[in-house]
């Protein structure tokens, strides 16, 4: 009977080990029948896909919480961002995914908290150092606004949205010299640059 309990041990761990290629062939499905669903704009179905998938937590969350943020529903959308963020707390892309639905509802205080955290895994981002500082801009706290626009600013010296706000700041807090600087460099960036030409006329 020895042979046959060989056999038997074998066969078994061929179906587990075809349980285990199975499982991972069917989660790259759904996440393909997923895409899908989402590219076509039918937001629910590729919703309903990853519903039925076990593990992957991160991965599904992260991607429940944007299918949820195009589908306009916010706060579904939050919920499972914030549980990619508690699963991966040191992943920046799990922060940046909720920036979405909260910049959608206009939750500027906890996009600043967000931001921060962000800044504090990646100080040198330069899309949220330059969103902290139009936070701090439109608030006219101008001294704050300035430390985000420079910082972005020096990194991309012919980056236009940077090099303008950089400037109206510079303007705003007086520092002429330096907003006049700016303002020009916006002219060489966008010539025909309307906001850049009415801050020089200011100074005049």
């Amino acid at each position: 009977m020895e042979p046959l309990n060989k056999k038997s041990g074998w066969f078994i761990l061929l179906l587990l080990f075809s349980a285990t290629v199975s499982a991972q062939v069917n989660s790259s499905q759904v996440f393909a029948d997923s895409y899908r669903y989402e590219s076509s704009g039918d937001y629910q179905k590729a919703i309903a896909e990853l519903n039925v998938l076990n593990g992957y937590d991160y991965h599904k969350s992260l991607r429940l919480g944007w299918l949820y943020y195009l589908a306009k529903d916010y706060e579904s959308s939050k919920k499972f961002y914030n549980q990619a963020i508690s699963l991966a707390p040191q992943a920046v892309e799990a922060l940046l995914g909720i920036c979405y639905p909260l910049e959608a509802q206009k939750k500027t205080d906890e996009l600043e908290t967000v931001y921060k955290k962000i800044l504090s895994l990646d100080k040198a981002n330069s899309k949220v150092n330059y969103a902290l500082g139009n936070i701090y801009y439109y608030r006219k706290d101008f001294i704050q606004a300035e430390k985000y626009f420079d910082l972005v600013q020096t990194m991309y010296p012919f980056d236009y949205y940077s090099t303008l706000m950089s400037a109206w700041t510079k303007y705003f807090l007086n520092k002429k010299n330096d907003a006049q600087r700016l303002f020009n460099i916006v002219l060489i960036i966008s010539p025909t640059d309307q906001s850049a030409k009415e801050g020089l006329n200011l100074l005049k």
